[in-house]
């Protein structure tokens, strides 16, 4: 269906059912609140509780925050936690999380992210499509540090916990409309129905957006970096007796259009100087590129209180379907392409037991099982300056590899005195992975007849299993501050390289050692949490693109050594006054390698030393600090400005710590202005985001522009400044 049809369906669904919605909302009370920071419930434990009880660094954003600051995809989420840095990659929508200096480098499809991304309780085991989820939330969760124990697998970095708003008994909804530079046009809404009490609900919700592209790509058509998705959720909540909970869920996500684009940026060695990007608006290319991603997924979770604990059973089947080309040099000047055509089938299953109530003892168990199989095409062409040779085309096939993962955990915390309680918990991880039909397909184009064929059967299998554990004491000093300390372990799998001798990878663990404190002051006028780190980081998985014997492309990932990371956050929230709000998310990283001898520059093709180079994303200083000044009131309603300043050191984008990879500090300013109906039911909103226009490099890659001439190094950039007008109701 084309996001224009979408559109208009999801239109006029709202508008027909506004006017039978707001006859029966009732008003909203007109008396304001005293000014203090609120109480924010979280589930970072697989249990409902406090934020400032939590012995965890989290950080929980409600939906309201995020509609507040404009927030439809996860880049915002790293405005506003701190040490967190979110990357999307180009055509294939992937996402790239960054928590403390630890992430994953690798973008085929086939590699494990370092952070555990959830929906709703449910594991997402590939990081594509994951800005599908930002629509019509209930809050999102920031977990910092490796969560070994309840989260399991590749959670070296943390997880993110996405929680959408569910079903209830009262009739409502909400919808927003978006338009601004670039033609962009957002929407986004809900409407809630209660069918039998509380018995029986459902909930649907939807976004969509359309906008041109950032990047003019002449001499070819079409603009880079253009937005062509829609995305939709429905719930179906049911009580049918008292102990019994079941959630059903559906979600669907497409993406089409251009896609993300690369440009060519300067680097020492590059054979055509001529070709570099000096207008980030302007990216000449010679190949059009497209991008057609599809994502389904299913959903169950059944709770049934026992009384003394409760019964959870989560089941996920997601689906995911990817057809993408880029222009793999970032020029006009070389045709080099790269193509894929990626198939994806997961389900998961959880079981959990959990006490109930507040007890001296509060435990859970649980159990975990992972199903995933992936069918995979990556087309790689190349030009080349040798011979009679025109093009070098590769293929890497990787047909019905499964992945396997199965987990026992649990965690208890137990009460040793009034004030001071211990967490233990372990988890024991296994993982199997089988390439059954797996190869390197390698053509050396020419005129002469047909082209010199080359086969390497790249077929693998490997498993891996890990215990992970969590111990923590925190001490409630009174009613309004906690202390934790805490040591925790984090694991992520193995894999397998591409074309490579060394063709298994091994797992990633990192340790970590971290104290902390919450406290809610000055009335409740001030919630504050601070941290202190220190992780031992082992075998890191880094990726690299080399070229090997006989112009055969390699996709490498190699574990480092050694990484040695600390560093210290704050973050919070302040009142003052009657209506001034001020929230704040800092952190100081240092982050390197211990040792990493002889690794080639995928660059430069020289062998290095890496001992001592600083790791990816991972800026000394980084900061966000958003200001409400006041709240206006105007009689018949209110205004209220925010303005929200972003402030990143410079970091290096390559493992190299060349020049050319730092990408310099930076400054990102957003402001809005919102006039809000008394009653809340509508608003309009003045918004401009990334005030200075700065252009700012989110990733870099290394490549080649023509086999026998030279490197290309490209760069996929932030979005420029932009701006609009934003209006929404509530039903």
């Amino acid at each position: 269906m084309a996001v224009k049809t979408k559109i208009a369906l999801a239109l006029g669904c709202s508008i027909w059912a506004m006017p039978v919605l707001a006859q029966d909302e009732p008003d909203a009370p007109a008396t304001s609140q005293a000014n203090v920071v609120g109480e924010i419930v979280v589930t970072a434990q697989k249990r409902e509780q406090t934020l400032s009880s939590v012995p965890l660094a989290v950080t929980a954003v409600s939906g309201a925050e995020l509609s507040a600051n404009g927030a439809y995809d996860t880049s915002a989420i790293g405005f506003l936690s701190p040490n967190v840095n979110f990357t999307n990659e180009t055509s294939r929508d992937a996402v790239f999380i960054t928590i403390r200096g630890v992430s994953g480098t690798d973008n085929r499809n086939e590699a494990d992210p370092t952070t555990a991304f959830h929906i709703d309780g449910a594991y997402v085991p590939r990081l594509s499509g994951a800005n599908a989820y930002f629509f019509d939330l209930e809050r999102v969760e920031v977990l910092r540090g490796p969560q070994g124990t309840l989260y399991g697998r590749n959670s070296t970095s943390g997880a993110v916990n996405v929680i959408s708003a569910k079903p209830t008994d009262e009739l409502g909804g909400h919808f927003e409309m978006l338009y601004g530079n670039f033609d962009r046009v957002l929407g986004t809404g809900a409407i809630n129905l209660p069918i039998s009490g509380d018995r029986l609900a459902l909930r649907g919700a939807f976004i969509f957006e359309d906008r041109d592209g950032y990047r003019n790509n002449s001499p070819v058509t079409g603009r880079g970096d253009d937005a062509s998705d829609f995305a939709g959720r429905i719930h179906l909540l049911a009580r049918p007796i008292d102990p019994l909970t079941v959630l059903l869920t559906y979600e669907i996500y497409d993406k089409s259009g251009v896609g993300g684009v690369q440009g060519l940026l300067p680097f020492t060695g590059n054979p055509r100087p001529a070709a570099v990007v000096t207008d980030r608006r302007e990216f000449p290319l010679d190949t059009q590129g497209f991008r057609n991603n599809n994502t389904n997924s299913l959903r169950a979770q059944v709770d049934y209180d026992l009384g003394p604990a409760t019964a959870t059973y989560q089941f996920a089947w997601r689906r995911e379907e990817r057809e993408s080309l880029i222009d793999l040099d970032g020029t006009a000047i070389s045709d080099s392409t790269l193509g894929e055509n990626f198939r994806s089938s997961a389900n998961t299953h959880e079981l959990r037991l959990t006490s109930n109530g507040d007890n001296a003892v509060d435990w859970i168990l649980g159990g975990f099982y992972l199903n995933e199989t992936i069918n995979s095409i990556f087309n790689v062409q190349i030009p080349t300056a040798i011979g009679a040779f025109s093009r070098l085309d590769f293929d890497f096939i990787d047909n019905d590899q499964k992945n396997k993962s199965w987990a026992l955990f649990g965690q208890t915390t137990v009460a040793l005195a009034d004030q001071l309680d211990l967490t233990v918990g372990a988890r024991y991880t296994r993982d199997d992975k089988d390439k059954p039909d797996s190869a390197q397909v390698i053509r050396r184009l020419n005129a002469n007849g047909p082209p010199p064929l080359q086969t390497i059967i790249q077929n693998q299998s490997a498993d891996w299993d890990k215990v992970t554990w969590r111990a923590a004491l925190d001490y409630t000093l009174n009613d309004d501050t906690l202390l934790y300390a805490s040591v925790s372990t984090g694991y992520k799998a193995g894999g397998f390289n591409r074309g490579a001798s060394q063709a298994i990878y091994d797992p990633e663990t990192v340790t970590s050692y971290e104290v902390g404190v919450k406290t809610n002051a000055l009335d409740n006028r001030l919630r504050l949490g601070l941290s202190a780190f220190y992780y031992d980081y082992k075998d890191l998985q880094l990726a690299q693109v080399e070229t090997g014997d006989n112009n055969v492309i390699e996709n490498i990932t190699r574990n480092a050594t050694s990484a040695t990371v600390w560093g210290i956050e704050a973050e919070g929230e302040l009142r003052i006054g009657a209506t001034t709000r001020i929230d704040f998310a800092l952190g100081y990283l240092n982050a390197e390698f211990d040792s990493f001898p002889n690794v080639l520059d995928d660059l430069t093709s020289a062998i290095e030393d890496l001992s001592g180079n600083r790791l990816v994303n991972a800026p000394r200083f980084s900061g966000t600090l958003g200001i409400e000044p006041f709240v206006a009131d105007l009689g018949a309603g209110t205004i209220k400005p925010r303005v929200q300043f972003h402030y990143e050191s410079d970091a290096f984008l390559r493992i190299q710590n060349k020049d050319h990879d730092r990408r310099g500090d930076y400054t990102r300013t957003d402001a809005r202005l919102r006039y809000e109906q008394r009653d809340e039911r509508w608003f309009v909103e003045g918004y401009v985001e990334n005030i200075e226009n700065h252009n700012v490099i989110s990733s870099v890659s290394a490549g080649t522009l023509i086999v026998g001439v030279g490197p290309s190094f490209k760069g996929v950039f932030l979005a420029p400044r932009t701006y609009g007008v934003r209006v929404g109701t509530k039903f």
